[in-house]
């Protein structure tokens, strides 16, 4: 009987066992993390998306999601607001206090909204991802509402960048990105997120970004038929920079966000 009852136990375990390193479909992923994914939204402007890590409303968002670019993305926006799936209107949101040349340099950035109850995701190990594994994002622009993108890692790894002196870890992935998926979480198949979409630090088009650089700072009012030249160029080159990464993205390690997710709850 003894033994009997030591087979059963063992049967259990080795079926719970199985059962928890069970890799998740991407449907499954959707399915179970799409509420916690959020917008990030300023002066009734959609910036684009986040997630959140915590019950109490902790966010993660790109950095620059939440940024100027006239300050090289070093001051903050006013007026933040987070769109909650489900939620019948926006939170204010603020960004939890960090050293600037360290939010920056990882082109991240963690917000505070008031609430409880929070869907949240669970962050994971940047190390359980590698080449040729599979990710899962799942981005939020309002036009089309939360969608879910397949790719393949195609490279990972240390990487500088021009907005700090620290390496980043990076990692570049084979699926269409566009404007407003900066900050969308990147799942691995356990349903954790090892990183966030960020294709702003790593420059997949940077050519395109020095030429539109030069022509947001023109004074200039340039005018062709009642066109608006200045404003026309930076669109093309915004429609061409959407294309040219269109098969080939780019993200950031998040792991320090565990340690604020570990800090709200004590």
């Amino acid at each position: 009987m003894r033994r009997a009852i030591f087979l059963v136990v063992c049967l259990l375990v080795m079926i719970n066992s199985v059962s928890a390193e069970t890799p998740l479909t991407g449907k499954q992923i959707f399915q179970l993390y799409r509420g916690a994914v959020v917008q990030v939204w300023m002066d009734n402007h959609f910036r684009g998306t986040g997630f959140l890590i915590s019950a109490d409303g902790l966010v993660v968002t790109a950095n620059h999601v939440v940024s100027t670019r006239d300050s090289r993305f070093r001051e903050l926006e006013t007026n933040i607001k987070v769109f909650v799936d489900g939620k019948p209107s926006a939170y204010p949101a603020v960004v939890v206090p960090r050293d600037v040349q360290s939010r920056t340099n990882y082109d991240s950035a963690v917000l505070k909204i008031e609430g409880h109850g929070f869907q949240h995701l669970s962050i994971g190990n940047w190390n359980n991802v590698d080449v040729e594994d599979q990710i899962f994002i799942i981005p939020h622009p309002p036009d089309i509402g939360t969608m879910l993108l397949t790719g393949i890692v195609s490279g990972k790894g240390p990487r500088q960048t021009d907005f700090g002196p620290l390496p980043v870890n990076m990692i570049l992935f084979q699926c269409p990105v566009r404007n407003g998926f900066s900050g969308a979480p990147i799942f691995i198949s356990s349903g954790s997120v090892i990183g966030i979409v960020d294709t702003k630090v790593f420059g997949i088009a940077p050519a395109l970004d020095e030429l539109r650089t030069k022509w947001m700072e023109t004074r200039a009012n340039i005018e062709l038929g009642g066109v608006d030249i200045r404003s026309s160029f930076i669109e093309l080159i915004n429609n061409l920079d959407q294309n040219l990464i269109s098969g080939l993205g780019s993200g950031v390690d998040i792991s320090y966000a565990r340690d604020e997710e570990q800090s709200e709850k004590k």
